[in-house]
């Protein structure tokens, strides 16, 4: 479940909860800032690039990794 503050969408919390995730719209896409473990982290970025991936239908990644 997606929880908005302020306008900006919440995974797993808010900030002042030990584990969230936070995504904003910046003009080169999306950016998101996660505080959790990073095994967990590593687990659900790449889950959500694989869905984004099926449901766009185009490559989702990272700009280090060569995607713009």
């Amino acid at each position: 479940m997606t929880i908005y503050k302020n306008g900006i969408p919440y995974w797993f919390g808010q900030e002042d909860d030990d584990v969230f995730i936070v995504a904003s719209v910046e003009p080169r896409g999306l950016s998101f800032y996660a505080q959790m473990s990073n095994s967990d982290w590593s687990s659900w970025i790449e889950r959500f690039k694989l869905e984004a991936t099926k449901v766009l239908g185009f490559d989702v990644g990272e700009p280090e990794d060569g995607f713009m």
